[in-house]
């Protein structure tokens, strides 16, 4: 009789759990994100070396990477990303192939060809918080279509919350 039990209980322990979300705290760039896949392995924060004068932190999944730049210096006052004029600056200042003036958001996605027959995708967000600005951009080619990856960190960007900095100094 407990050995009929016994089966189902260990098909039930063997069976493969949900995926659950990751939580990252990223203090040095003031950004906490709550709905990471559990595949995304923790970022390090470091200095940004393509867009100086910021920190930012790159998580990958899979074909899918989310990079997360926040520039140290303070926007100037009345800048606003809703404004054509000054997406397009920022446009030009980071020239990640999209360009967000010609739409009246601030979060732009877009898919086009690449130099193959991949297709290019790029979900782009700009967004200023305590005068910063903020540029998160999930970026993934796939073909025949949108990988899952890029969704999975897309989607994850509405589990981002933004806390003030806290960057440890160095003697």
């Amino acid at each position: 009789m407990h050995r009929a039990a016994v089966v189902p209980l260990i098909a039930l322990l063997c069976w493969p759990l949900p995926s659950q979300a990751s939580e990252f705290d990223l203090p040095e760039l003031g950004v906490r994100l709550t709905n990471l896949p559990s595949a995304v392995a923790k970022p390090q924060v470091s200095e940004a070396t393509e867009h100086p004068g910021g920190y930012e932190a790159v998580m990958r999944l899979g074909t899918a990477e989310l990079n997360i730049h926040r520039e140290e210096a303070p926007v100037p006052a009345g800048s606003d990303v809703a404004e054509p004029a000054y997406r397009a600056q920022l446009d030009r200042r980071y020239q990640g192939g999209v360009e967000s003036k010609t739409h009246s958001a601030w979060t732009v996605v877009d898919a086009h060809s690449g130099s193959s027959e991949l297709m290019h995708y790029t979900c782009l967000t700009y967004v200023i918080v305590d005068q910063h600005l903020y540029r998160l951009a999930v970026t993934a080619n796939g073909s025949p279509g949108r990988p899952p990856e890029f969704d999975a960190l897309v989607k994850a960007l509405s589990g981002i919350t933004f806390e003030p900095v806290q960057r440890t100094t160095h003697s």
